[in-house]
């Protein structure tokens, strides 16, 4: 079983897979994935800890750790699950700094005492100890699902931040990934400070509104987003911060101009990295998943900046694009068990392959 919890912060992501190891590398069948929202009591607590109370990260750990637990073991007895045999959980973000240090919360040892099985957690650790950016990690995770032998792939996963695969065929060159900036980490912000609660999940409200391409563009000169990979960031620079920066020009513009705006640049920043890329190699589709692939607005974007380059969601795949960060989750687990890697250096910059994830055993 896998189990995230991602910057969207929106509830726990759970998948139950079956896994095989196939070419020395796991593979998933078999697939349930179902997405639990979180209580409107955690997820305040769990929005000010990402806001920067770290008073807050002790009790977190353990409350979010028993939440997980029980909603956990409440899913899989309602379902009639059973023969669970390993769970590797990610845990909610709260600190994410470069390279240096990435903090999850949801202590662990509430599965091993619910389940009374041994739960892999703590995934960023090992690269950043060997020089990597501790994120993004799902690169592994599309390798082992979606590349080609013959024609290059590029993956997109929209959470709460974004982060892109650059795949060539199998053999012919270095895998690159990295995150990209915003998702929907702003936009889910600005939307609950005019309706209070709620997401404008479909992209509708976004669609009325109109894009002003020179305020884009002056956002796109952000720092980050020019920085070349590898690089990874959180939701403490594109969350509350970034709007708060910039806090005058949104308020000079309407709610649905706001919404519309951020879209763009959500899109637009996701395919700015990837240009070289996208010249060198024929690449032949780009698969979309996270909560992001359901706003309309940006999938539109999207296919426009990336003509002629098929779109696809992970779910024609058969992977839940709500899921699939789960499923990672999962296959990185197995990975730890079985001593296979589970980063890639030319994504996080690490010095050296390695196995991901600590261990706890009942």
């Amino acid at each position: 079983m896998g189990l995230m919890t991602g910057t969207s912060m929106d509830g726990l992501d759970l998948a139950v897979v079956d896994i095989v190891i196939k070419n020395g590398y796991p593979v998933p069948s078999n697939v349930i994935s179902h997405t639990i929202p979180f209580p409107g009591k955690l997820k305040k607590q769990i929005s000010l800890a990402v806001s920067g109370n770290k008073s807050l990260y002790k009790s977190l750990d353990d409350t979010l750790g028993r939440w997980i637990a029980d909603v956990a073991f409440e899913y899989v007895n309602n379902n009639n699950i059973s023969n669970i045999e390993l769970i590797g959980i990610h845990g909610q973000t709260v600190f994410h700094e470069s390279g240096v240090k990435s903090i999850q919360v949801g202590n662990p040892k509430y599965l091993v005492n619910t389940f009374n099985i041994p739960v892999i957690y703590d995934f960023r650790s090992a690269d950043i100890n060997v020089g990597g950016t501790g994120a993004p990690l799902i690169p592994k995770i599309d390798e082992w699902i979606f590349q080609r032998k013959k024609s290059a792939v590029m993956c997109v996963n929209i959470g709460g931040i974004a982060n892109v695969t650059l795949m060539p065929p199998k053999e012919k060159g270095k895998i690159l990934g990295f995150d990209t900036g915003p998702g929907m980490a702003m936009l889910d912000e600005i939307y609950r400070s005019h309706f209070i609660e709620g997401y404008d999940i479909s992209g509708k409200v976004a669609k009325k509104g109109r894009i002003n391409k020179a305020l884009v563009n002056d956002w796109m000169n952000d720092s980050f987003i020019q920085k070349i990979p590898p690089k990874s960031t959180g939701r403490d620079n594109y969350g509350h911060s970034w709007i708060t920066e910039h806090r005058n020009e949104l308020d000079s513009i309407s709610f649905e101009d706001r919404l519309a705006n951020l879209a763009y640049f959500t899109a637009r920043s996701i395919i700015h990295g990837c240009y070289s890329f996208l010249d060198k190699w024929n690449v032949s589709e780009c698969v979309i998943s996270g909560g992001g692939s359901h706003h309309e607005q940006i999938f539109f974007h999207l296919g426009r900046l990336l003509y002629p380059v098929s779109l696809k969601r992970a779910d024609e795949y058969g992977f839940s694009v709500d899921g699939k960060e789960a499923i990672g989750f999962a296959l990185l687990a197995v990975a730890h068990v079985k001593n296979i890697f589970g980063n890639i250096p030319s994504v996080t910059g690490a010095t050296k392959e390695v196995v991901l994830g600590n261990m706890v055993k009942p």
